[in-house]
């Protein structure tokens, strides 16, 4: 950004500033889990508070963060709401599982997450901005834009786990995905309470309905690759995530995953491998769309970059700025902004001694834009992201998480999101829609409350 042009911040949820009754937090928690965050953990990097005989610690720091995701990983596990959560619905997966179980699973789809194999993507990731581009303008001058996306990163990631788009309903699949969100992303009076991860919890008639309509729907594709690959005598497979699940063997037993394992992974991956980007992709558009010089800039870029008819993957090294504007779209609204992690045993987190049972919140969020790493740390300045500025410590930017268990397809999100946001600038002129608040909230994942609506027009050729 220049000198000269003011930095535009977006909204961002209020920060408590003194201590919420239970009963305050319940409902603070089911509106907006984002809101319960304090003041201090933008200024200070650890907050701790007692809670059902135990002790809740907010942690915001690189190094608490590390301390808790990597140095001391294995006196950890995802909290028991997470784990309550989820395993309704992706069961024992790469997700949810823990120990030899998930290191096994992670193993799995490594390879397809390899590089070679995502640049193989690149061109499909592209095709889709262009799709997403066009849908925009022919919906009459707005468009939800958080929609849009999401419709055209569950192609892509149609395409990367079954080796085509069109598998899946992606009408049918965006609304039980919806749906499950809805349901299992409130939080609820009983969620506070300090219940074990066996402890149920209730899924309404609508929730079950739309997870069963998504299970039947992997379970097609998996049973469809499994009869045709019987019926091609064993022959070449395609090189998808799909065929690396089937293909995976329990190293104990020597066995492949069962029916079940296999879909459970699948939905993991179709639910987080498009929601991450299209999260990424739709407030950066928005973030854009409210910059003009930022949403020029990207636009000539992109322009440059396309004329020369190079391969997808060739291209997206000549978006460094594309890659900049989605990398500050992740600081300010990481997808998954708060995570939760249980202590299965007396431990420490950096210099502090925590005892077993006790709760880390892993406020990425609060990170991302903590006062003592960040200048103006609310305000939206993709240059931050140069090379002579971009922070030295990795651990101040940790949008896909870290150690371990980050997200195991970061490198696929960090290919698609600059493809994408590249190709819809180089078609589409985006700006705010007068009067639409925006609203970031937190349900599963950072979304914006009814949508993210932008007025969208043609952008004629330079």
């Amino acid at each position: 950004m220049t000198d000269s042009t003011p930095l535009f911040t977006p909204p961002f949820p209020p920060r408590q500033t003194r201590p919420l009754t239970l009963s305050e937090t319940a409902r603070v928690m089911r509106d907006n889990p984002l809101e319960v965050l304090p003041e201090a953990a933008f200024e200070l990097t650890r907050v701790s508070v007692p809670s059902g005989g135990r002790h809740v610690h907010i942690i915001s720091g690189p190094e608490e963060m590390r301390s808790v995701l990597q140095d001391r990983d294995g006196a950890w596990r995802k909290s028991p709401l997470i784990l309550r959560m989820l395993r309704p619905v992706v069961g024992d997966s790469l997700f949810t599982a823990h120990g030899e179980r998930w290191r096994f699973q992670r193993q799995a789809v490594n390879p397809g997450f390899a590089p070679a194999l995502v640049a193989l993507q690149a061109e499909g990731m592209a095709a889709a901005g262009e799709a997403a581009a066009q849908t925009m303008l022919a919906a009459g001058g707005t468009a939800d834009v958080m929609a849009v996306m999401n419709d055209a990163t569950l192609g892509v990631i149609e395409r990367a786990l079954f080796s085509r788009s069109g598998a899946l309903d992606s009408a049918e699949v965006r609304r039980a995905i919806e749906t499950l969100f809805d349901d299992l992303g409130r939080v609820r009076f009983t969620d506070l309470l300090p219940l074990p991860e066996w402890a149920p919890r209730a899924m309404s008639l609508r929730g079950r309905a739309a997870r069963n309509r998504l299970r039947r729907a992997v379970e097609a594709e998996i049973d469809a690759r499994r009869s045709a690959a019987a019926g091609a005598g064993g022959g070449e497979e395609a090189a998808d995530l799909l065929s690396f699940l089937l293909a995976a063997r329990y190293p104990d037993a020597d066995r492949p995953l069962s029916r079940r394992d296999v879909r459970d992974n699948v939905l993991s991956l179709i639910i987080a491998g498009h929601e991450t980007t299209a999260i990424a992709l739709s407030w950066a558009l928005y973030l854009a769309a409210s910059a003009p010089d930022v949403q020029e800039r990207l636009a000539e870029e992109a322009e440059q970059a396309f004329a020369a008819g190079a391969p997808a993957a060739e291209t997206l090294r000549r978006l460094p700025f594309a890659k900049q504007v989605i990398e500050e779209s992740l600081r300010l609204f990481p997808p998954g902004p708060i995570l939760g992690r249980r202590a299965t045993r007396a431990t420490r987190i950096a210099e502090r001694e925590v005892k077993a049972g006790d709760i880390a919140v892993v406020a990425i969020f609060a990170l991302h834009r903590h006062k003592r790493f960040w200048e103006a740390p609310d305000s939206f300045d993709p240059d931050r992201f140069t090379p002579g500025r971009r922070p030295q410590d990795p651990w101040l930017f940790r949008p896909f998480s870290g150690g371990p268990r980050a997200c195991v397809g970061g490198g696929f999100a960090m290919t698609e999101a600059p493809l994408m946001l590249a190709r819809i600038v180089s078609r589409v002129r985006l700006s705010p829609v007068p009067d639409h608040v925006v609203q970031p909230m937190m349900t599963v994942t950072l979304r914006a409350r009814g949508g993210l609506p932008l007025r969208a027009e043609p952008r004629e050729k330079r």
